[in-house]
């Protein structure tokens, strides 16, 4: 099948590079989000399994603004359910919000580890929360988390994960940037993922004082890295040895890898699971579910309990977004579409650098996957970093211009929505076979 042309259109146009300039001027470094920076494209157009630029030129989607667009941009089914939430019951700051029980009660369902939820904003907002009660349940203060897997911006996690200016030998015990406290560090035991040895010596150097386990359990912070074999279950085993928490950041995996979330497959289940970016389909809500007794320790504004606030948890317009998302992924055959598509991609690709001599290692689950310039795939952050980042450079080049949006550095992970189709898959073989070839070019 031959792969689909570029649309252009004549509507919606504008000046990208001028735009840009007009946003440098007022928004430091020209977007609020950092990932959002380096690209000469303006986005003004989103439908499906396609955006569109400033001069009108489509692309496939493969960022899917970092995970949370699952079922494809603009959904109208999504839509119309939040204009009718706006339109009943908007935000009121007094007790359960509209569709907040409804919404609770199909995550409890479907999620081993939910027996309780309390919805938030952000991932950042749902990995703090996470320390926070892992800390009031415990009494303790220290958290193992593993290098280069992200989760958030609070200080007491953003520790030794992917930096621009990462390299193999950069310390793990290294703040995610400038501005947050360097004394969290000292509350933080830095590990590499799948070091079931470090893990345990950790646990035997500081027991008493480990509030949490922090983890991906299927690492997308620095591409595509899965658990070996036993490694969750020997987390599993360390906590309740120790009585600390084991917290599964799930805001990448939750409600894509499965609706019940990784936890759904490896068949381990956590303490707490932080969740966000897919569950409400682009809009924004995240939470945190947990077992009864752990999550009992939520309270408000008191010594002793941890506290979860915020004017914004839990708006009606997102739990509208939410609850269609779900009942969505419950009726309709979401996951056979994405893991199928997923897997023609991951094939395609691999075919494709074999016959342009690419020495890459291409691997995932479901809808998503990462592309590393090196010959084996990496176990850890450390291995990971070893991938050629000028030859990925070349490889970006060339599927951006043909209209392929992934992510602009060597170690992200990309992903397909829903509305992903055969056609956008041939497109990016197409696409990826002169890729490749010019990634070995010197």
């Amino acid at each position: 099948m031959s792969a689909l042309p570029l649309e252009t259109s004549g509507e919606g146009l504008l000046d990208q590079a001028e735009y840009w300039k007009r946003a440098q001027s007022v928004i430091p470094r020209g977007a609020s989000s950092g990932h959002r920076v380096g690209w000469d494209q303006v986005i003004n157009r989103t439908s499906g399994s396609h955006v569109w630029d400033g001069t009108g030129k489509r692309y496939v989607d493969y960022l899917l603004a970092w995970g949370p667009i699952v079922l494809g941009h603009c959904d109208p089914r999504v839509n119309e359910a939040v204009a009718k939430a706006m339109s009943t019951c908007d935000l009121t700051g007094i007790g359960p919000q509209f569709g907040e029980v409804e919404v609770a009660e199909i995550i409890c369902t479907v999620m081993p580890s939910a027996e309780r939820v309390a919805f938030c904003t952000s991932g950042t907002d749902a990995t703090m929360h996470a320390v926070h009660l892992a800390r009031a349940a415990t009494g303790r203060r220290k958290i193992v988390k593993f290098h280069g897997s992200y989760h958030g911006w609070s200080d007491v996690v953003a520790v030794g994960s992917a930096r621009a200016d990462s390299t193999p030998t950069t310390p793990m015990a290294t703040p995610n940037g400038g501005g947050l406290h360097p004394d969290s560090i000292a509350d933080v035991i830095m590990v590499e993922w799948n070091d079931d040895i470090a893990v345990k010596q950790a646990f035997a150097d500081h027991g008493h004082e480990i509030a949490a386990v922090f983890c991906e359990p299927y690492v997308h912070s620095f591409g595509c890295v899965p658990a070996k074999e036993g490694f969750l279950e020997m987390l599993r085993a360390t906590c309740d040895a120790h009585s600390s928490v084991l917290v599964f950041d799930e805001v990448k995996t939750g409600f894509r890898s499965a609706i019940g979330g990784y936890q759904s497959i490896c068949g381990v289940t956590p303490d707490l699971t932080a969740f966000g970016k897919a569950v409400a389909n682009g809009f924004a809500l995240a939470g945190l579910a947990g077992n009864e007794v752990l999550m009992g320790h939520l309270g408000a504004y008191t010594g002793d309990r941890a506290t979860i606030d915020g004017t914004y948890n839990a708006a009606p317009y997102a739990l509208a977004a939410a609850r269609k998302t779900l009942e969505i992924m419950q009726t309709e055959d979401v996951f056979e579409r994405l893991y199928l598509r997923g897997e023609q991609v991951r094939t395609g690709l691999r075919e494709a650098a074999a016959e342009a001599g690419a020495q890459v290692s291409i691997v995932g689950l479901g809808s998503e996957w990462a592309v590393y310039f090196q010959p084996t795939a990496p176990t850890n952050f450390r291995e990971a970093l070893r991938s050629d980042s000028a030859a990925y450079a070349r490889f970006h080049e060339v599927m951006v211009d043909g209209g392929i949006i992934q992510p602009a550095f060597p170690n992200g992970d990309r992903r397909l929505c829903a509305a992903t189709s055969q056609e956008d898959v041939d497109l990016t073989i197409e696409v990826a076979r002169r890729a490749f070839a010019a990634s070995i070019k010197m």
